[in-house]
């Protein structure tokens, strides 16, 4: 009768550790890529400014200004101020400007020149105004024209509101409806803000 001898042969203990160490970072790789993306947090904005001015009279401007000086989740109340009045039958060209004060940052910038297709501008007025988005406004690559400047031409005196918004990261924008002032689906409002404002 054969007798079958089974020989045990220490592992080499480099070898080992070797293998322990690679199954280490397989491992912690595998977090790594796994790990949630921190979210991307919406621009804290404490300062709105809309400029128009008179295209056949440089002179003649009207300026919409928002002030929220502790951001919207600070106590303060809003400032509201207009000066100036629209004068009948003119066009205005207006622009916008757009700061976070409390941390020195031009929000400007980021929406119109790094993330114009991730915002879009929509206007409203309770007044007689014909309104388009100017011929030199930034245009977006879905080939909507943003909002960031505009044409406005006061047609009626009176009294009334002008109502502005951006919106960012919307499902879908419109530039066409409205009459121009434009629709949108989804997403959420970066600000909503309404003027009492005049024309003479």
């Amino acid at each position: 009768m054969k007798t079958i001898k089974t020989i045990f042969k220490p592992m080499n203990t480099r070898f080992f550790a070797s293998m322990l160490l690679c199954l280490t970072l397989v491992v912690s790789c595998s977090d790594d890529d796994d790990a949630p993306l921190p979210p991307n947090e919406e621009e804290v904005i404490t300062d709105v400014t809309y400029t128009f001015v008179n295209d056949a009279n440089a002179a003649d401007t009207v300026v919409l200004d928002f002030e929220d000086s502790d951001g919207p989740d600070g106590p303060n109340v809003p400032v509201l101020n207009v000066t100036g009045a629209f004068t009948a039958g003119a066009t205005y060209t207006a622009t916008v400007e757009i700061f976070n004060s409390i941390e020195g940052e031009d929000i400007t910038t980021e929406v119109v020149d790094e993330e114009p297709d991730e915002h879009f501008f929509i206007y409203a007025t309770s007044l007689d105004m014909t309104f388009a988005r100017a011929a030199n406004d930034v245009v977006r690559t879905d080939g909507n024209s943003l909002g960031f400047e505009t044409t406005w031409t006061a047609n009626t005196a009176g009294m009334g509101t002008l109502t502005a918004q951006l919106w960012h990261e919307s499902e879908s924008v419109d530039d066409s409806t409205n009459g121009g002032f434009g629709s949108q689906t989804g997403g959420e409002d970066d600000f909503d803000i309404t003027w009492n404002i005049e024309i003479q």
